[in-house]
């Protein structure tokens, strides 16, 4: 019964694993799409790091769990799943801290560039064209 309890341990402790990072990163898909969008130009790029995101959070998840989860026959189910989600939650904190950080950089050299070019396009007399629905009378 022990070493059945042990593995039933290990699998809800692996599911939690694999389930809350997927959760996390498919609700910031949406956001994260648009934002990488506008910064890859490439064909593919903003879904290559969006897959690049779930692999991330879900093997940095996983490590967590496989070095740190507690699926010893002296656990109950409930101090087994309490760890697995702390463990979970420290995975996702972290990845979604990384992808952060990395986008903002990205997000804040693009913006930089945006106002360089806004002033070199201003001193050099040049102003942005009107659009059509304005009337210059």
């Amino acid at each position: 019964m022990n070493a059945n309890l042990n593995a039933n341990l290990f699998v809800i402790s692996l599911l939690i694993a694999l389930v809350g990072p997927v959760i996390a990163i498919t609700y910031l898909k949406p956001i994260l799409y648009k934002v990488l969008r506008m910064l890859c130009d490439a064909d593919g790029g903003a879904e290559f790091w969006i897959r690049c995101a779930y692999l991330l959070a879900v093997s940095g998840t996983l490590l967590l769990m496989l070095s740190f989860g507690e699926f010893s026959e002296r656990s109950s189910l409930v101090d087994a799943v309490r760890r697995s989600l702390s463990l979970v939650m420290a995975g996702v904190f972290f990845t979604v801290a990384i992808i952060s950080r990395n986008v903002w950089t990205q997000v804040r050299q693009w913006v930089a560039a945006q106002e360089l070019a806004a002033h070199a396009q201003a001193a050099r007399g040049t102003a942005p064209a009107k659009p059509a629905a304005v009337d210059a009378r």
